[in-house]
């Protein structure tokens, strides 16, 4: 062994194989570092992350924008170390930068960020076509839209409503408010038996198809309130006397103030109604001026009237006793 120590070849062959180990230690740790092609085959990974949302840069004060994809595909590729951080976090962004673009139609490429650089990355799409157009903002006023009208009990019905505010402001592009042919609240009264207070409705825009349009609005609800009220109709009132007076009484007459009455009941029945049958007034026991209540009576089919009574004003003509008297006792003097 000390004969090896003393050679100088052997010294010499020792030296190099030293340095022949040091030299694959320095070029492997450098091509850990650098993803050499080596180490690439063998730890290189890709995956593939659909839905991703893509952001638009814009002057959104100023102007609208359509014709843009809800979402993107992003493929990254690379080492695996960087792929499953990317592929998991998701903490990067697509976007289109349309900063500078003027009113019209373009083709914009999409571009990313926060990706490592390590990856290679892919889009879908890569490009885009959008439509920018000026912002317009107008005030329309707000309709009300019923609906389950028609399972209102019969007799009941609506009356004139009532919006707060009566007018929204609605803003998009120039092209889509020309279209605006209703701006209307949602308002089910189908188990309405009252009045709908102060309801609050969503506002909905449509055009003349009735195609509900992608518009800002504001106030984006409405207060509404809805008077639902018993269906009525307005009739005529007539009284006339009943029975016969007593002996020796005579009814001059039977009248009334009251003109006419309010009748409510489903629309079928007030259809059919075209005046108040007579009202009879009961004369039987009248001895001389009076007043009396009077019931008004229902026709058939009719839930409710208003007056529900009346006063009736009956006038006797009494006879004159004393003229009679006088008249007498003239005839019999000679």
């Amino acid at each position: 062994m000390d004969n090896w120590l003393k050679s100088v070849w052997f010294i010499r062959i020792i030296s190099l194989i030293l340095a022949g180990l040091l030299w694959v230690t320095v070029n492997v740790d450098n091509n850990m570092d650098s993803d050499s092609l080596f180490f690439n085959e063998t730890s290189s990974d890709m995956e593939v992350m659909e839905n991703i949302p893509l952001e638009i840069r814009f002057d959104s004060e100023e102007y609208v924008v359509s014709g843009i994809p809800q979402e993107v595909s992003v493929t990254v590729e690379g080492p695996a170390g960087a792929v499953a951080p990317a592929a998991r976090q998701k903490n990067f962004n697509v976007f289109a930068d349309l900063n500078g673009l003027g009113p019209g139609t373009h083709e914009v490429s999409l571009q990313h960020s926060g990706i490592s650089n390590q990856l290679a990355v892919t889009l879908e799409p890569k490009m885009i076509e959008v439509t920018i157009e000026e912002k317009v903002t107008e005030n329309f006023e707000v309709n009300i839209d019923y609906i389950n009208e028609s399972s209102l009990k019969d007799n009941l019905e609506l009356g004139e409503s009532e919006v707060r505010p009566a007018e929204v402001s609605i803003t998009g592009a120039s092209s889509v408010i020309e279209r605006v042919a209703s701006v209307k609240a949602i308002i089910d009264v189908g188990s309405a038996t009252e009045t709908i207070e102060q309801q609050e409705a969503p506002v909905k825009v449509y055009d003349n198809q009735g195609n509900e349009l992608n518009v800002l609005v504001d106030p984006t609800a409405v207060n509404v309130t809805v008077p639902v009220i018993e269906r009525t109709k307005e009739l005529s009132l007539n009284v006339a006397p009943q029975g016969g007076a007593p002996e020796g009484v005579l009814v001059e007459s039977v009248t009334t103030e009251t003109e006419g009455v309010t009748v409510s009941g489903p629309r079928d029945v007030l259809d059919d109604i075209e005046e108040l049958p007579e009202v009879p007034v009961d004369i039987t026991e009248v001895t001389e001026d009076q007043t009396v209540n009077v019931d008004i009576p229902l026709p058939e089919g009719v839930t409710s009237v208003s007056p529900e009574t009346i006063e009736v004003q009956i006038d006797v003509d009494e006879p004159d006793d004393e003229g009679s008297s006088n008249q007498e006792t003239e005839t019999e003097q000679p």
